[in-house]
């Protein structure tokens, strides 16, 4: 079955030299960029799928999932699927990237039930990743592999990158049984308002401390994680065919209307459209660098 991610983006300062290029196989696509930049060029992006970047030419993106902390430089990076970031370039010039957009299932099978999944990693230094990457841009440009040896090349990056992620990353011992206690209490008050100020004290935090902790920990904000939670449920019950209006009481939003402008927000698409296209299979093209 064809897969056609869309990435919805509102970008400046970008300005493609050629055509992507791109490579696609069951559920997964492959797309190498080339584009020239200006000075501070930024933009936002949301994909309703996984997806993982890979700088290239030894340059480096400053990225956020949230406008209010501090963005973080990396090479690298996988984002989940409904996940806003902002990405924001210093410097002018050339800029080449490597992007694997793939469906949440696919992902599953390739890295297995172990791997967190649900939060974005950012990796400032490409590393041992560089090998295979360089490899998969190369096919971009001159195919010269099978299309199955292409795919597993894909699938040993992506198992790479989250074994790599995890030597790099410090422990977080303390803070992520705290912050399981945190999601368990979030599953269990879907139908609930949930503050910031309730997790903080629910992680024996202040408020302030709690933010700081959590972003370092997650790379996102408690209200947006707390949103990115409410959203992959309501995607359940809306599969389910649970109406809106009952999904909106049962992720605690104040009616229909705010849920679907979450919802939206989220994932680019309102409920209803989003419903069709789960049925139908095609999620259009991809409309990633989409200048505005």
């Amino acid at each position: 079955m064809s897969f056609h991610p869309r990435m919805y983006a509102s970008v400046q300062g970008f300005e493609p030299l050629c055509a992507v290029r791109c490579l696609s196989f069951d559920q997964m696509t492959i797309d190498h960029w080339r584009v020239r930049v200006r000075a501070q060029a930024g933009g936002r992006y949301v994909s309703m799928h996984p997806r993982f970047v890979f700088i290239l030419d030894g340059r480096q993106l400053s990225l956020t999932t949230d406008r209010q902390a501090a963005p973080q430089i990396c090479a690298c990076c996988y984002i989940p699927g409904g996940l806003e970031v902002w990405g924001r370039m210093a410097q002018s010039g050339e800029l080449r990237h490597l992007d694997l957009h793939l469906s949440h299932r696919r992902l599953l099978q390739i890295t297995g039930p172990d791997t967190p999944l649900h939060r974005p990693v950012f990796l400032p230094e490409a590393g041992v990743l560089a090998g295979l990457t360089a490899l998969l841009t190369e096919e971009t440009d001159r195919p010269c592999r099978s299309a199955q040896h292409t795919e597993r090349l894909a699938e040993a990056l992506i198992v790479e990158f989250f074994h790599h992620a995890r030597t790099m990353t410090r422990p977080y011992s303390a803070q992520q049984a705290a912050f399981a206690d945190v999601a368990l209490y979030v599953r269990r008050n879907m139908e609930q308002r949930i503050s910031v100020d309730q997790l903080a004290t629910l992680s024996c935090m202040s408020r302030t401390g709690f933010n700081r902790e959590f972003r370092a920990a997650m790379g996102t904000s408690p209200y947006q994680w707390v949103m990115q939670m409410k959203i992959a449920h309501a995607k359940q019950l809306l599969k389910q065919g649970v109406p809106f209006v009952q999904v909106a009481d049962a992720t605690g939003f104040a009616d229909q209307a705010h849920f679907n402008r979450v919802f939206k927000a989220a994932t680019g698409l309102a409920p209803g459209f989003w419903i069709k296209e789960q049925s139908s299979g095609a999620v259009g093209p991809n409309l990633q660098d989409i200048s505005t």
